[in-house]
């Protein structure tokens, strides 16, 4: 098994087509001019292929875009024009020179932090690089997105000569959602690599923001600005430092 975006960067885009950008894209301005009023620089957590990167720079915003995988930001190295730039960088534990007016991190990113440490300490690395005025927004999935759509199922997409598939898998006692993707192309060996998330309640993430100096501001669903239900795929979290 090769660990997860390592094989997969080339064929991301290709999977995730159906996905409206542009929609989700505008959903997350509108988050960030709802809580800052001139906001001057963002910062893309978990940016992988840097659509949302090349979005912000399209009109005239200064972006950075941090990934841990450096095969995922190969793939985003073209769109990183203008005002958009990327670097490698991990949630849990990294820096920057100065502070960051909006940083954003969607489309399960934190699922990936396997432990409540893990996530507390992505938290507190944000905390370190946001100023008095600063929003934070991420998501998470839920359990429900999960055991609906995901547990047990398998797909298969074919592009070119390569077919992807894609099997997932939930246990319901770690909480742990697996997804193998192996890629078959018409040469050499099958590449094979593993992702791992974590499900977190509400009341999971709640004391996790607490003890980094985070106050919540708002707790949304499903990229709309309404309460989360049970029903609902992405909880959308909008936090601020503590004062």
């Amino acid at each position: 098994m090769n660990r997860a975006y390592s094989c997969i960067p080339e064929y991301y885009d290709y999977l995730l087509r159906h996905v409206d950008y542009e929609r989700w894209y505008r959903y997350i301005r509108s988050v960030m001019f709802r809580y800052i009023q001139d906001p001057r620089s963002i910062l893309e957590i978990g940016c992988g292929t840097g659509k949302f990167g090349a979005k912000f720079s399209r009109d005239d915003f200064t972006i950075f875009g941090m990934d841990i995988s450096l095969e995922m930001l190969r793939v985003a190295k073209p769109r990183a024009r203008r005002y958009f730039s990327v670097f490698c960088g991990d949630v849990r534990n990294f820096a920057l020179s100065c502070t960051i007016d909006f940083i954003f991190s969607v489309h399960d990113t934190m699922n990936y932090l396997l432990t409540p440490d893990e996530l507390r300490s992505a938290f507190a690395s944000v905390r370190n690089i946001m100023h008095e005025k600063s929003i934070f927004m991420f998501d998470l999935t839920t359990e429900h997105n999960i055991r609906r759509f995901f547990d047990g199922k398998v797909t298969r997409h074919v592009r070119g000569k390569a077919e992807v598939v894609w099997e997932n898998s939930y246990d319901t006692e770690s909480k742990i959602v697996c997804s193998v993707l192996t890629i078959r192309r018409d040469e050499g060996q099958p590449e094979v690599e593993t992702h791992r998330q974590r499900i977190y309640e509400i009341d999971d993430v709640l004391p996790l923001l607490h003890d980094a100096g985070l106050d919540v501001v708002d707790v949304f669903s499903d990229y709309t600005f309404k309460m989360p239900t049970a029903k609902t795929i992405m909880v959308n979290y909008i936090v601020r430092r503590v004062r």
